[in-house]
């Protein structure tokens, strides 16, 4: 059995309807979620509970072989209050290790971390390797270098997976201001290739306690601007969208052992744009 915490948002429907498959899944989110959007997939059990609360992760924790760590505070509202987000993204992935130690020692965890660990480094010359120093820049990327610290100590069989920006086809606007300068160097990542990463992380034995950048490939490697523009044509829209004066902590990373061992990079860019091109013709008609 699969436990994805946090599981009841985009990535972990993504993350489910992979490993449904061929496993069991248990879903620990928040009381107040809505887990309708696993109707009619087999082998899911959706637990309600918070993993601030240790009993109720030991709960969700006892008997499963593996776990993916999704359950974060994201940002904008990580950025509201410190101490909350520490609560939740250290102390609850805290209380996941504990309770695989206590319950399930020989579990394996795959950790959701982000690639804002890595701070700014737009004066770095590209891309951005897995050994640079963590350089938290915002509590959002501070909670997750100390998520890292208490995962890599813990001695639970890990994955750390340093995740870049994900993006989705579907209808979304962009943020008032954007993370990143026009002239920034910019890699997301399309949702269903994370997916793919997370369980090809769970499978391989080659990927334990390993840290990995996920991010787009190459073909996702451009400027903020350019990533917009080619965007906005994809969506058919013309909207003003403002860039950040200041650099943010988006950059180009290198993947080549990321891919080479989890085979994730299923969707370039130009596929990404004709998925999101078709859906808002849908919707726009």
């Amino acid at each position: 059995m699969v436990l994805i915490t946090g599981g009841a948002g985009r990535l972990g429907l993504a993350v489910t309807r992979i490993l449904s498959e061929n496993n069991e899944v248990r879903i620990l989110d928040l009381p107040m979620v809505d887990f309708g959007r696993f109707d009619g997939i087999p082998n899911v059990d959706c637990v309600r509970g918070d993993i601030t609360e240790y009993s109720q992760v030991r709960d969700a924790v006892d008997g499963v072989d593996s776990i993916v760590h999704l359950a974060a505070l994201l940002p904008s509202r990580s950025e509201k209050d410190r101490e909350k987000t520490m609560g939740i993204n250290v102390g609850g992935t805290e209380n996941v290790l504990r309770a695989i130690r206590e319950v399930s020692a020989a579990a394996h965890m795959v950790y959701a971390s982000s690639v804002s660990v890595y701070g700014c480094t737009s004066d770095d010359p590209p891309p951005v390797r897995v050994d640079r120093f963590p350089v938290y820049s915002d509590f959002y990327s501070e909670s997750k270098v100390r998520g890292e610290e208490a995962t890599v100590r813990s001695g639970v069989l890990y994955s750390i997976l340093r995740i870049s920006g994900i993006v989705f086809a579907g209808l979304f606007e962009f943020p008032e201001v954007l993370q990143y300068r026009a002239d920034q160097r910019v890699e997301f990542v399309y949702i269903e290739d994370v997916a793919s990463a997370i369980v090809s992380a769970l499978e391989k034995a080659e990927a334990r306690n390993k840290v990995f950048n996920i991010a787009g490939g190459k073909t996702w490697q451009m400027t903020g601007e350019t990533y917009v523009n080619r965007i906005l044509e994809a969506m058919g829209v013309d909207v003003e969208v403002n860039f950040s004066r200041e650099y943010g902590w988006f950059d180009w990373y290198d993947t080549s052992e990321s891919q080479r061992i989890l085979h994730y990079q299923k969707t370039p860019f130009d596929l990404y744009l004709s998925k999101l091109k078709k859906v808002f013709k849908e919707l726009l008609g």
